[in-house]
């Protein structure tokens, strides 16, 4: 699929977070404007600005995010793909989480500048919000 989006890439920097399958959900998540919680039978995966990420776990810090801006119906087709795609080409490793009206892509800070070239070069437009 060759659909053009708009992103918006969020300032902060973000940690990707595994903590025990039934740990404690620390509080100050709570707080966050922009936080992702994951728990399956294996374990709980959060992904949170690294200001509020918990001491004392398995992390990886150093993440950027970058948002679908738009609403999406759940049954639409390729949205996710058209972002993925040019990265996958680019060599550029991500993580993606969706929520019930976009997705968030997120890369490491050092792939950065190349994956923002990879998405414009496939024709996305990066968006500033005030």
């Amino acid at each position: 699929m060759n659909r053009k989006l708009q992103l918006y890439l969020h300032p902060d920097t973000f940690a990707i977070n595994k903590l025990p399958q039934f740990g404690e959900i620390p509080s100050i998540l709570a707080r966050g404007e922009m936080v992702f919680i994951t728990r399956t039978e294996d374990e709980m995966s959060i992904i949170c600005p690294e200001f509020m990420a918990p001491n004392n776990v398995q992390q990886e810090l150093g993440w950027r995010c970058m948002k679908v801006e738009g609403e999406f119906k759940l049954d639409e087709v390729g949205v996710l793909a058209s972002v993925l795609t040019p990265l996958a080409e680019a060599q550029i490793s991500v993580i993606a989480t969706s929520t019930y009206t976009t997705d968030y892509i997120f890369v490491r800070e050092e792939s950065l500048v190349s994956a923002v070239q990879a998405l414009q070069k496939a024709g996305h437009e990066f968006v500033h919000k005030e």
